[in-house]
């Protein structure tokens, strides 16, 4: 039977290789198809996250603007208060002159009128041909009691054929809240193009503004011909999303797919749309798909045709290789690092600190009394402190920590991303727990305390030599001080280097 065994074994291990390999094969075509699936929603989901974030850049931009141009509606509000009362026989020199000087100070504002209740115009720029008020005020509105200023839809230019141009209209009221003026400022469509021009936006990237009766103020690039009209589908998405929100689905005005992102202009009846083709939106998840796809099962090929002659040998080689490295890095009793292997890795921690920043800090711990213990108990019973010590360190340490023996009685820990505040709370903690467990051997109990001495890299800290140095020294103040405790360098000796 110990003749035949080893050949039936190596048989069924080879078929159960096999199988395995072919199960892999499985299970990586579903992975890359689960992959290929998640990667196709993620990068769908990111580009609506992108979209999102150009309208809302737009939209803040759009919106300064025209809170810009509020304010200067309500600066004409405010001459009309005072010089009625203070300025009556030159009030229609000094009314001019403030429009003008707002019209050439407002890069945005095309015509600035002065209309009465009605809409009959009292003072304008005439820096172009007058546009119908009437058509692009509601002046029925400010009638009816409107406070708030209102935007106009958006019409022909009459000055500049070709162009269109909207309102932003402020009811003027007096004392008594009764409707005197309107103020009307007339700005060009391609005005709002200051909103995103100069955004680093992905190739294909299109911006709609509507207002919230659907109706489109501004549709670039090449969506022109929609200037004006009104979109029922843009209403019933508002309805749905009113501070705006991300869409993929199909074009309401066009044969495609498409991802948008909205966000309401603060303030104004206005809702910006930046809108991407879905297909060129998924454009590199294709091209990594395949080329992923086509790499997968290739590797699937090669993995099943090597995993036979391969598996065997690469886990024997691979159980050596662990047990060597662990034997050549730790220490056999505490299973810590041992000196050589803690100083390699934390001057390569202490130099990725120092290039990319962050806090560094350094414990020295040292069991207090150890010769006593070993006297009165025994070397087992040292050895025994020292591992309980290590396990119970260890059990509380993330795992980006590093934790050394460092010689005898005496440990280091290295805490990426840790200040000063959190290594001096880490240790205490330490301290605390240390002290509270309750040893036994041979029927004889005793307990232990440890000293930690706590230090932190400063800009100024040349070497991890100079942090190891200084946390010694701070342990030297904590055995000086009596032993269990934790302790620091002063404030003047831990700001510099040492």
């Amino acid at each position: 039977m110990n003749q035949t065994c080893p050949t039936t074994l190596s048989k069924r291990h080879t078929f159960l290789v096999v199988l395995t390999a072919s199960a892999l094969t499985l299970v990586v075509t579903a992975l890359a198809a689960t992959i290929a699936l998640n990667t196709y929603h993620a990068t769908v989901g990111r580009a609506g996250k992108d979209a999102r974030f150009i309208s809302s850049l737009v939209a803040t931009q759009m919106s300064l603007l025209l809170l810009d141009i509020e304010g200067s509606l309500n600066e004409v509000a405010m001459f009309l208060e005072t010089q009625n009362r203070e300025h009556p026989d030159d009030h229609a020199h000094r009314l001019h002159d403030l429009l003008a000087s707002i019209r050439h100070g407002e890069f945005s504002v095309q015509e600035l009128l002065l209309t009465d209740a009605q809409g009959r115009i009292e003072a304008w720029t005439g820096l172009a041909g007058l546009n119908d008020a009437s058509a692009m005020t509601d002046y029925k509105a400010f009638q009816a009691g409107n406070t708030a200023p209102l935007i106009g839809a958006p019409v022909p230019d009459a000055a500049q054929p070709g162009s269109w141009v909207f309102a932003v209209s402020r009811g003027l009221r007096n004392d008594y809240g009764e409707l005197t003026h309107v103020a009307t400022a007339i700005i060009n469509l391609e005005t709002l193009q200051q909103a995103y021009t100069g955004l680093d936006m992905p190739p294909g990237t299109g911006i709609v503004v509507s207002d919230l009766e659907g109706r489109v103020y501004l549709a670039r690039p090449g969506r022109e011909n929609y200037l004006g009209r009104v979109v029922p589908e843009l209403v019933t998405y508002m309805g749905a999303n009113p501070a705006g929100g991300t869409y993929v689905g199909p074009s309401p005005v066009e044969d495609r797919q498409l991802v948008a992102g909205s966000t309401r202009v603060a303030r104004f009846p206005l809702m910006v749309f930046a809108i991407q083709p879905l297909d060129q939106a998924l454009s590199p998840w294709r091209q990594h798909a395949r080329f992923y796809g086509g790499a997968s099962l290739a590797l699937i090929l090669v993995a099943a045709t090597l995993s036979v002659a391969l598996v065997r040998s690469q886990v024997q080689i691979n159980c050596q290789n662990q047990a060597l490295a662990l034997a050549a890095s730790t220490d056999p009793l505490t299973g810590a690092l041992n000196r050589r292997s803690f100083l390699a890795a934390a001057r390569r921690e202490f130099s990725r600190v120092g290039r990319y920043g962050g806090p560094l800090a350094c414990v020295m711990m040292d069991l207090d009394h150890f010769k006593r213990i070993n006297d009165t108990h025994g070397h087992p019973a040292g050895d025994l402190a020292l591992s309980s010590a290590a396990r119970y360190a260890v059990s509380r340490l993330r795992g980006t920590d590093l934790f050394c023996r460092y010689g005898g009685e005496e440990f280091v820990f290295l805490l990426p991303e840790t200040d000063l505040t959190g290594a001096v709370a880490l240790a205490e903690s330490l301290r605390q727990g240390l002290s509270g467990l309750r040893l036994e051997l041979d029927s004889a109990h005793f307990t232990f305390t440890a000293s930690f001495g706590v230090a932190e890299m400063q800009p100024d800290t040349p070497s991890l030599d100079d942090l190891l140095v200084r946390a010694d020294r701070a342990l030297y103040l904590a055995k000086l001080g009596g032993r269990d405790q934790v302790r620091t360098l002063p404030a003047d000796t831990e700001s510099g280097n040492g």
